[in-house]
């Protein structure tokens, strides 16, 4: 084989290391900060007046001139334990979804790495990915609601709905591609054995 040929694989295959590398480096990167930033957000939410922003509103507030609207407002109110709670869960969904992500991410540049990447570790992690999504998705916005309707009773102000709750329905469709993905995976993975088994 041509020497140049050899050099410019050998270069692509380190290249190629050298990103995957970087890509797990920072996916862990993230999970760290994600963590730090989980913390601080369940230490601020469990006590003290709790910061709840994008709270729709029922009624346009009276802004003393002709014509002022406002769709949403940012309160800083004290949460029952309940509504403390709600907040404090939806921070943390919102936390493990990304935790998620970036420890699939990193293995999966691992599996790369070593040039296996369809095993059944990478297909759990998808399908756990997938399952996270949904859960961030439905689960979360539901949390922030209960504390939106906390807040609401603690005003006690007509303005404020008892309970409003905007659901996106695209990390439904988030998870179902990513299932499909975690599928293609289980394939990969018999292929991958079947190939190893013919050398």
């Amino acid at each position: 084989m041509n020497t140049a040929a050899v050099r410019a694989r050998r270069a692509l295959g380190l290249a190629e290391k050298v990103i995957l590398g970087f890509i797990a480096g920072a996916a862990a990167a993230v999970a760290v900060v994600e963590v730090v930033l989980l913390v601080q957000r369940l230490v601020s939410r469990a006590s003290g007046p709790v910061l709840l922003t994008d709270v729709p509103l029922a009624a346009p507030l009276d802004a003393g001139f002709a014509g002022a609207t406002f769709d949403a407002v940012s309160l800083t109110v004290d949460l029952s334990a309940g509504g403390r709670a709600a907040m404090m869960g939806a921070a943390a969904v919102s936390s493990l979804l990304v935790l998620g992500i970036c420890a699939a991410l990193a293995w999966l540049c691992v599996r790369v790495f070593l040039g296996k990447p369809f095993v059944r570790s990478a297909t759990w992690g998808i399908g756990v990915v997938a399952i996270l999504v949904l859960v961030a998705g439905m689960v979360g916005p539901l949390l922030t609601g209960i504390a939106n309707a906390e807040a609401a009773l603690a005003l006690d102000t007509a303005q404020l709905p008892p309970l409003l709750v905007e659901l996106d329905l695209s990390p439904l469709a988030w998870a179902f591609a990513l299932t499909v993905v975690a599928a293609a995976f289980e394939i990969g993975q018999r292929l991958q054995r079947d190939t190893e088994g013919l050398v």
